[in-house]
């Protein structure tokens, strides 16, 4: 898609890798890179680089070499190498410049948003090891923990409990991340008499092998296309594996404006998300002034910042969605979290024994209220409305069906809040032939070409499933730039914010393909990440859990002057009372 130039000057004054997919994503966002007059201007340069004097703020990049080296050894540590069985496969270079290149944009409108509120904001500061421990940050949390977690050395590329497979005439992605998904694939593969063979999560774990042996001959009889078919139809998140040099002739890419053919036919990156802007009819809630301040009142005080002010409602489960409320809270936004009764599912994944401590959880929550709903429940379903008609953000990562039922669905939230940004996080799209594909990080992986980028050219799993990730830096990315947008003077009106994760995988290896980049590129596995070990260099922060055990975690994406400790998540339904009390006396003082 083509985007509307914002009032926005970025000079990118940086020499490191990082400057090439930086330019080209500035200017699809519609962000001029030369200074014109009247522009406000924002300058990222080197640390230790003198910026722009035309520049009003600033972005220090820390991008060099060995910072790169580190970063790649971190997260390659984590992912297993069939070929070489004591080596782990570092992700491509041109992938991990283009996520620091949208973390680097992320502290410029960050900036260009604290200039329009008449800040002079200090320096902020991108790290590119700091945006790699982004991508894996719950190992991080776990090795914080003391959780040690051996390196993944699966036959022939299981994870849990199947991996990347082959079929009659290709390879499937064929993923059981939720243990209700086990008796699904069990019955699809005609074998039901082992779902109480391997009952649990850790059996199954232990014991892949088994379980493809079991697999196999269903898998070997069936084309790609009728695997893929046959598992999204009972609720599997399968996809086939998009080899790199097919992603160029993607027809879902190109479509969704992720890369484009440039003026002598070579690959173009376009934008990682797409936008629909929509004037709506609809009156603003009548209650929403009431409803909004009472909120404000309910959820944990906000951090300073520059999205202070700003009321997010979080419908999501796992990572990328709620990733994308955390960075939201870590700039000055107040969350609150709509968890289903007994919670996002991430609250018992990885929990300590007898501790009720969630690594996985605690990092990728942080600041945010927590309320449980019902949504069957028509009382609960109506304070969900109220929500929704009082917040300026509204972020959710659900299937496409679960997001009508709920009356998620941009068409519905925008009919009760004319100025909503809303940020879906699909596999694939909101809207569209793919809409209704299931799918998770490691399938997205897979389907993105980022399973065969890793394995240069064998398709590989990741130790981590990176789509999640990867989906919420730019979620972040696209609300800043819709924030801007406004705060610049662009009008209001409602704004979906698509995020197709798969799209945005893709989106990051175009700068790989550029450079002609080969792999698989090995890290050794004897390193600190592979051993349970934390780094000395790594910038992390100290939380302290719900349940009071400490953890760390990576700070805020970019690092902005004086930013306070972040603070913890939220026990299970902890502002569920207030925050209920607080929106029935706005809506009954308001005679809503």
């Amino acid at each position: 898609m083509t985007f509307e130039p914002l009032p926005l000057t970025v000079l990118v004054r940086t020499q490191s890798r990082v400057a090439t997919p930086l330019t080209r994503l500035l200017e699809a966002l519609g962000i001029a890179t030369e200074a014109g007059a009247g522009d406000m201007v924002v300058c990222i340069c080197d640390e230790g680089d003198a910026p722009d004097p035309r520049a009003g703020a600033s972005v220090q990049l820390a991008a060099t070499d060995e910072g790169f080296a580190r970063a790649r050894r971190t997260v390659g540590a984590r992912n297993p190498s069939l070929d070489h069985p004591d080596h782990g496969l570092m992700p491509p270079a041109g992938h991990i410049a283009t996520v620091v290149a949208e973390a680097a944009a992320c502290a410029a409108l960050l900036q260009a948003l604290a200039l329009a509120s008449g800040e002079r904001p200090a320096p902020a500061r991108v790290d590119v090891e700091h945006v790699a421990l982004h991508i894996i940050m719950p190992v991080v949390s776990a090795l914080s923990v003391g959780v040690k977690r051996s390196p993944v050395r699966p036959p022939s590329r299981i994870t849990y409990p199947l991996g990347i497979v082959p079929c009659a005439d290709g390879e499937v992605g064929a993923y059981q991340a939720v243990p209700r998904e086990w008796p699904r694939f069990c019955a699809m593969v005609g074998r039901e008499d082992i779902i109480e063979t391997f009952p649990t999560v850790a059996s199954r774990r232990e014991n892949g092998a088994a379980i493809w042996e079991a697999a196999e001959p269903w898998f070997r009889a069936r084309p790609v296309e009728e695997v893929v078919r046959v598992a999204q139809e009972v609720g599997l998140p399968y996809a086939p594996v998009l080899p790199l040099d097919a992603l160029p002739h993607s027809e879902y890419l190109h479509r969704r404006g992720a890369v484009a053919p440039g003026p002598a036919g070579e690959l173009l990156p376009g934008a990682p998300f797409r936008v629909e802007h929509a004037a709506s009819g609809a009156a603003p809630h009548p209650s929403r002034a009431a409803l909004r301040e009472a909120l404000l009142a309910a959820l944990p005080p906000p951090v300073p910042g520059p999205l202070s002010g700003l009321v997010v409602v979080e419908v999501t489960q796992h990572w990328a969605g709620p990733l994308t409320a955390r960075f939201l809270a870590d700039y000055g936004a107040s969350v609150i979290k709509c968890e289903p009764v007994g919670g996002d599912f991430w609250r018992v994944t990885g929990n300590l024994p007898d501790e009720g401590v969630s690594w996985t959880f605690e990092p990728i929550n942080l600041g945010k209220g927590s309320m449980v709903m019902d949504l069957r429940d028509d009382s609960d379903r109506a304070l969900l409305d109220a929500l929704l008609g009082a917040c300026d953000i509204r972020v959710e990562n659900l299937s496409q069906g679960a997001r009508d039922r709920a009356g998620l669905a941009f068409r519905d939230v925008s009919a009760r809040n004319p100025n909503v940004i809303a940020i879906s996080l699909p596999g694939y799209e909101t809207e569209g032939p793919l809409a209704a594909l299931r799918g998770m990080g490691w399938s997205f992986e897979v389907a993105s070409g980022y399973a065969s980028a890793l394995g240069g050219g064998k398709a590989a799993n990741s130790g981590y499933p990176y789509g999640d990730p990867i989906g919420a830096i730019t979620a972040f990315l696209a609300a800043l730039r819709e924030l801007a947008r406004r705060r610049l003077g662009g009008g209001d009106g409602a704004a979906l914010l698509d995020i197709g994760q798969v799209a945005a995988l893709s989106y990051t290896l175009v700068e790989t393909m550029r450079t002609g980049e080969q792999g698989p590129a090995l890290t050794t596995l004897d390193d600190a990440l592979a051993l349970g070990e934390t780094e000395s260099s790594w910038p992390l922060e100290r939380i302290e859990s719900a349940g009071g055990r400490a953890v760390d975690h990576p700070g805020p994406l970019v690092a902005m002057a004086a930013q306070p400790p972040r603070n913890r998540a939220p026990a299970l339904d902890e502002h569920g009372a207030a925050v209920r009390e607080a929106v029935a006396k706005a809506l009954k003082g308001a005679g809503s």
